[in-house]
């Protein structure tokens, strides 16, 4: 069988993710340096594993709430109410905090046609907004092709800093035909890296791999595609190095990984790299069993550590043109099960974060007198909450991306 551009492309993102001899492809775009001010950039924060929405945004008001949740459901001292019908968590205190002064918005109900209960399928589905046939790019990479750096041709156009994963596994979200996305774990691990028994020999050995990277063009278009993607790794790498030394945090990050991920964004994005778009995720939500404590948990490192970022932000003056949107791959059944857990659901709320949000209730709150199958009905398409996004905050087209018309969600200020 053929090894077409696209596999290349895949296994060259895996490539870039271990961070070992790998492309850092973060060259400033001329674009983002020309600029006046700095662009719009974009968070997104998947919560692996089936989130339960409804104990995120609990409807503590509803009769059935507490019925269909005799050992699950909120109590009072742990609800942190939005409104006289729904409420936060109680481990979300510093999003509370935010929500109410205006930086959050609730998207209720949101799903998709005909659900899919399997984690890797409706992940599937999030991540390429193709519900009704497997699609091999995302939907973040299919905009990338269309803005940033596609060429159609390998060459160094395609080493784009317009978008980074932070972890080690790039998201289906991020593949695309021409443009590699990095994926960077730690900072101090994404470098070029020599013999570690010879640590003073480092910059001849350096020298010795520019010389080799820098050799007259191939008329082979792949190996001069990783012949330039190589060259461009070890600038980039001590790019990224100096900083990591020069970067000061404004606010205190919690020690949990996901918090640490955020602050390594703000790193990123505090060097300037004209990058419009970050991925990040926080996993363990596939809670079947002892729910409460665990889910407890997440939602703290998840407030927590969002606040803290904004906050880093807020003092180094990079905040107000920052979005972080949070999605699942599905949220959890209405109906608590046996083992004190909830099982694999459909609809669940998205959060949209930041300054320019319309913070707020946005969509019902969820019906429990009217299930389908004894799960929530889903109002709004996870897709038109993605086409907010990109016409209202990346200032893109959204159909040829999305492959329809989606009606925007106003969550976003003008």
């Amino acid at each position: 069988m053929a090894y077409t551009r696209r596999d290349f492309l895949k296994t060259g993102a895996l490539f870039v993710s271990i961070g070992v001899t790998a492309p850092a492809f973060l060259s400033r775009t001329v674009e983002a340096a020309a600029e006046k001010t700095p662009p719009r950039t974009l968070v997104v924060v998947q919560l692996s594993g089936g989130n339960d929405g409804l104990n995120m945004v609990a409807p503590y008001t509803h009769p059935k709430y507490r019925e269909v949740r005799p050992r699950l459901a909120l109590t009072r001292d742990e609800l942190l109410p939005l409104d006289d019908r729904l409420a936060f968590h109680g481990a979300m205190e510093r999003l509370h905090h935010r929500y109410a002064n205006g930086q959050v918005a609730v998207i209720e109900g949101v799903g998709y046609p005909n659900p899919n209960r399997s984690h890797f399928r409706s992940m599937e589905i999030w991540q390429t907004a193709i519900p009704e046939q497997y699609e091999p790019s995302g939907w973040l990479g299919r905009y990338l092709d269309a803005n940033c750096c596609g060429t159609g041709k390998p060459s160094a156009h395609d080493l784009s800093t317009a978008a980074i994963n932070i972890g080690g596994t790039l998201p289906l979200a991020f593949w695309t035909t021409h443009v590699v996305v990095p994926a960077i774990g730690t900072l101090s691990a994404f470098q070029f890296q020599t013999d570690g028994e010879y640590p003073d020999d480092r910059q001849n050995q350096l020298s010795a791999i520019r010389a080799i990277y820098a050799r007259a063009s191939s008329p082979r278009e792949y190996e001069e595609f990783i012949r330039t993607v190589g060259l461009g790794a070890i600038e980039t790498s001590e790019q990224i190095q100096h900083v990591a030394r020069s970067y000061t945090p404004r606010a205190t990050y919690p020690n949990d990984p996901f918090s640490q991920q955020l602050k390594l964004i703000a790193q990123l994005m505090q060097a300037d790299l004209g990058t419009r778009i970050y991925y990040v995720a926080l996993g363990g939500f596939d809670t079947h069993a002892r729910q409460a404590r665990t889910h407890a948990t997440l939602l703290k490192y998840f407030s927590d550590g969002i606040d803290a970022f904004l906050s880093d932000l807020e003092a180094q003056g990079n905040a107000d043109n920052v979005l972080l949107i949070s999605f699942s791959e599905f949220g959890r059944r209405v109906r608590e099960n046996v083992s004190e857990g909830t099982d694999h659901g459909t609809a669940a709320p998205m959060l949209a974060i930041g300054p320019r949000v319309r913070g707020g209730i946005h969509g019902n709150p969820p019906d429990l007198d009217n299930l389908v199958d004894g799960d929530l009905r889903y109002e709004i398409d996870f897709r038109a909450v993605y086409a907010t996004v990109l016409e209202q905050w990346l200032e893109t087209q959204s159909r040829p991306i999305l492959g329809g018309t989606f009606e925007p969600v106003p969550f976003l200020t003008q």
